[in-house]
């Protein structure tokens, strides 16, 4: 699939300011895909979204949204593209003035439908969501969760081609994150609409996202489909977002206690299949290459073959990426010197290991 977001070159700085809120940013997000945008506070992934809908002007550089470049584009061509683009926002955004159905039915009206096809439409869109009953309520009378499906009922009122999403998980808990975020892989898969998830949270960009882009003050470190970034990233940035979400790999605290508590040679395996292919054939998610998984299976492999020693799992965890293994077992050695270094090289050539005996 074609880009249907390019940034080339771009930068933004603020009057006033030391450093630059974006850098020479290349990235292009492709159509029909779920891509994530993440980075710790700072980083400028609030700014890099307001450059798709001309909320911000680059300072240098250019942004094409469905082959415009929205750098060239008076008010009247803003207004197009930007009826092509939906956004949800952390704080919901929402008129307390008006029941559910008229915050919904705001931008029909301002883009002129009648009032029988705002009715059908705001209909339409509150069974979509997933709260037809709550249609004369007041915003004040909802739950946080209700008040981000109301928000995304809105922002699909005109049927967009790309929506926005600044944070939109930040302020709920948990268990309503899940819902928004199944709500929004539902509008993807159903709507074919393509995603831009603003986030700090690396679980949503685990959770819903086909690609993602790393950036740290303001420049773009990696990108790429997720499941390789996750499982192979070139940048520190990117393994500390990873070690805080999958947490999957000891200490050297823990490795201590591991030591204390069973003795032999430690060593952590990782569980990962090899990069993507691109791009899927027909979707939005890349797919896994013909090379397929590396896996904890090669242990019990290299056990059989070398002999003589014994393994014993005493931490790790695997978890799914887009239905792919991710993640590290730490396993416990025991055996002659010999035949234990034999499994440990052996290991090596297959996947990434640990050995934390040449560590310490």
């Amino acid at each position: 699939m074609a880009d249907i977001v390019t940034f080339t070159g771009v930068g933004k700085r603020f009057p006033h300011t030391e450093s630059p809120a974006l850098e020479d940013i290349t990235l292009g997000i492709r159509e029909g895909a779920i891509t994530g945008v993440i980075g710790y506070s700072g980083a400028g992934k609030s700014t890099l979204v307001r450059l798709v809908n001309a909320l911000e002007a680059p300072t240098e550089g250019s942004v094409v949204v469905d082959g415009q470049e929205i750098t060239r584009l008076g008010d009247a061509g803003l207004r197009k593209v930007r009826a092509d683009i939906g956004m949800i926002f952390q704080q919901f955004n929402l008129f307390s003035s008006r029941s559910v159905a008229g915050n919904v039915a705001y931008p029909l009206k301002l883009a002129g439908w009648d009032k029988a096809k705002r009715k059908a439409r705001v209909e339409e869109l509150l069974r979509f969501v997933g709260i037809s009953e709550k249609a004369n309520a007041r915003v004040s009378q909802l739950s946080g969760g209700q008040k981000q499906r109301v928000g995304i009922a809105r922002a699909l009122a005109t049927n967009p081609k790309i929506l926005l999403a600044d944070e939109a998980t930040s302020a709920l808990d948990p268990e309503t994150t899940t819902e928004v975020l199944s709500l929004l892989k539902r509008i993807n898969r159903e709507l074919g609409t393509t995603i831009l998830v603003i986030t700090h949270e690396m679980h949503v960009v685990r959770s819903i996202c086909h690609e993602v882009a790393v950036l740290e003050k303001g420049r773009l470190l990696e990108a790429g489909p997720v499941y390789d970034i996750f499982a192979h990233p070139r940048n520190e940035a990117t393994r500390r977002f990873i070690a805080s979400t999958i947490q999957d790999r000891p200490s050297t605290e823990t490795v201590a206690r591991l030591r204390a508590r069973h003795g032999g040679r430690l060593i952590t395996v990782s569980v990962a299949e090899g990069p993507s292919v691109p791009e899927a054939s027909g979707s939005g998610a890349p797919v896994p290459d013909a090379a397929g998984p590396r896996s904890a299976v090669d242990v019990a492999e290299v056990l059989a073959k070398v002999g003589g020693v014994h393994a014993e799992v005493v931490y790790g965890s695997v978890t799914e990426i887009g239905e792919r293994p991710l993640g590290s077992l730490t396993y416990v050695l025991r055996g002659e010197a010999g035949p234990v270094q034999a499994v440990v090289s052996e290991l090596s050539q297959r996947t990434e290991v640990i050995d934390w005996e040449a560590a310490a």
